[in-house]
């Protein structure tokens, strides 16, 4: 199993990486690679797990996009996720199936075939990328990965691409719950593993109960281009300017969509209100104060403009399920 690539930022010269996917059976393996190398820099965490593994990255680049020449001899199925960045494959065969994801999106899908060019246009990557074993979706959806997953299995056997959507899907706030827990877990050895594979069969839980719920719904609801672009704005502001005392009508005079069509879009895209996606980023900071800056309770709760301590203990106990004074203990 190999990977061949080739780019102007490794100097037109063919990189060759063997087994860049592995797995382990017995125990996990990490390892926390310090890249700095053609003028990207950054962190790359491999971790090792029975039929999964699991890549995060968080890297910069010199150049604001590079195109990287891609071919692997091997088929894969992944979860790939953006949590910042643009990710792009076009295969060389234009019959093949492409797979696009912009900030803030992800996509499930199975490649038999890998021969095209990756494209990236960003300065910044954060992603997550989760790949799986055939075996490993066979025994966790067991007895019949067919009658669960009817398009992924006949894809596998048929050596045909899929993708979970035609489009790539918008992060939303419980995923990107899951998501965080993934990135800071703190654990290690059987306990890490362990925390990490209930996660991960957490997440692909989220996922296909999203898919079975799209496909027995009949009322489809279409959102234009322009619209579509206007709520991912909408989100950025959400991430962004959390600290601020926003409004509907302040957001919608900064995007130009009108009220009614943001909490109709933004519910449709992200599955949630506007101001449970606000509150749901704020604990996400809330989080990283109490853990990471070992902040008071009392001093992330005026940080985040909370009159009372208790309604900030109450809405970070609805976001996460427990009050924050655990992650105190």
């Amino acid at each position: 199993m190999k990977t061949m690539m080739r780019s102007d930022i490794f100097k037109k010269e063919v990189v060759v990486v063997n087994d860049p996917i592995r797995f382990n059976k017995e125990d996990l393996i990490e390892k926390k690679i310090n890249f700095d190398n053609k003028g990207i820099k950054g962190v790359i965490t491999d971790i090792m797990l029975n039929g999964i593994h699991v890549v995060a990255r968080d890297l910069t680049m010199e150049n604001d996009s590079y195109a990287i020449e891609v071919e692997h001899d091997f088929s894969f199925v992944k979860l790939h996720i953006e949590m910042e960045g643009d990710n792009e494959y076009c295969p060389e065969d234009k019959s093949q199936r492409g797979i696009y994801i912009p900030q803030g999106h992800y996509n499930l899908f199975y490649l038999p075939k890998i021969k095209g060019v990756l494209n990236y246009r960003t300065k910044r990557r954060r992603t997550l990328e989760i790949t799986f074993t055939e075996a490993y979706l066979e025994k966790l959806f067991y007895p019949n990965l067919k009658t669960t997953i009817p398009l992924l299995a006949d894809a596998i056997t048929n050596q045909t691409s899929y993708a979970m959507w035609e489009t790539s899907k918008s992060i939303s706030p419980k995923l990107n719950i899951l998501i965080e827990d993934i990135l800071q877990c703190s654990y290690s050895g059987a306990i890490k593993k362990a925390f990490l594979e209930s996660k991960i069969v957490e997440i692909l839980s989220y996922l296909f109960t999203i898919i079975n719920e799209e496909e027995n719904t009949s009322v489809s609801v279409e959102i234009s281009a322009g619209d579509y672009a206007k709520v991912l704005e909408v989100e950025n502001i959400l991430k962004t300017q959390f600290k601020e005392k926003l409004t509907l009508a302040g957001i919608a005079a900064e995007v130009g969509l009108n009220n009614f069509k943001i909490k109709k879009y933004f519910k449709l895209v992200y599955n949630t209100t506007v101001f449970n996606y606000l509150t749901m980023v704020r604990m996400e900071y809330a989080k990283q104060l109490l853990v990471e800056k070992d902040y008071p309770i009392s001093a992330v709760s005026e940080e985040l403009g909370y009159k009372n301590q208790h309604h900030f203990t109450v809405a970070f106990k609805k976001t996460f399920g427990y009050l924050p004074s655990k992650l105190k203990q």
